[in-house]
């Protein structure tokens, strides 16, 4: 029971500490003619905030008109600004790369038309 209870306190330590044996997560959003998906994952910097947030995929669209993949988060539970990851205009797709700091806080992705947030999907929380 002993060792049990010790694995679980590993187990927790490395989740809190977001260690690289935290498995890659997927995501998808959706909005209009566009989709978007693809994977986050942990990047150890090794300097002094310890590690980065990468999400990365690619943005889809089927129409004639433009949409624009955003990413955002929270910081001490306030929404920082949204990002650019991406704009596709026309029909095609365009890879999508973005490096957040990592921590404690709520990740999300939304796509909107055009260039600005007014025509916009739901968001995405990401994991």
């Amino acid at each position: 029971m002993r060792s049990l209870a010790g694995a679980s306190l590993l187990s927790l330590a490395l989740v809190a500490y977001g260690s690289s044996a935290v498995a890659a997560g997927g995501w998808s959003a959706s909005h209009g003619t566009a989709d978007a998906s693809g994977t986050t994952r942990t990047v150890e910097t090794g300097g002094v905030s310890g590690q980065r947030l990468a999400v990365e995929g690619e943005l889809r669209n089927t129409g004639s008109g433009c949409y624009t993949l955003w990413i955002q988060w929270t910081v001490d539970l306030t929404p920082g600004p949204p990002f650019k990851m991406g704009t596709q205009c026309g029909a095609g797709s365009v890879p999508v790369r973005f490096e957040k700091p990592g921590g404690l806080g709520t990740t999300w992705v939304k796509i909107c038309r055009d260039t600005g947030h007014s025509d916009c999907g739901p968001i995405q929380y990401l994991r």
